[in-house]
């Protein structure tokens, strides 16, 4: 079986989860900010908060597991198969919560299908993994920073919501 170049990668995964986690504590802000709304609250932490949190720990999770040392190729693939499957799974609940509500079309692609897709291409690279492992390699770091870009835009899109609605109440 071959053997994983993960050194070569290892400041990527060191760059890409730090940042995920910075915006995971930034998520938690704007959490914290959003706790005061009452009807429109539950569906706000659960269709938009709470999956931009799972998102971008999807990319501190997978840039740790990348980091450790003694990773083969079979776990790998069972750790990057498992995590796209429920990435995605997770993604097609979230979008049965907000598809019904007026989203404008980049709300419905950073929201709803880009998730979805990158968690897809994560299961993807599970299923390439032992016929290639650097391209395994190469549509992980894809997906991750797709996850990265996403939950990035919908943090910032959610503080913007935040500050808008109090100024307009």
């Amino acid at each position: 079986m071959p053997e994983l170049p993960l050194t070569e990668w290892r400041d990527f995964y060191v760059m890409i989860g730090t940042a995920a986690g910075v915006l995971v504590g930034a998520t938690f802000i704007v959490a914290t900010l959003a706790s005061d709304m009452k009807d429109r609250g539950r569906l706000g932490m659960r269709g938009f908060i709470t999956p931009t949190a799972v998102h971008l720990g999807s990319v501190l999770i997978g840039s740790a597991i990348l980091a450790v040392p003694t990773l083969t190729l079979l776990s790998l693939a069972i750790v990057l198969g498992f995590g796209g499957l429920a990435g995605a799974a997770y993604s097609i609940v979230v979008a049965s919560r907000i598809w019904h509500m007026k989203l404008d079309h980049d709300d419905r692609a950073f929201y709803v299908l880009l998730p979805i897709l990158a968690y897809a291409a994560m299961a993807f690279a599970a299923a390439t993994a032992r016929a290639a492992p650097e391209r395994t390699l190469e549509i992980l770091a894809f997906s991750l920073i797709a996850l990265l870009i996403i939950g990035m835009r919908n943090a910032w899109d959610m503080t913007n919501f935040m500050i808008t609605r109090d100024r307009e109440s």
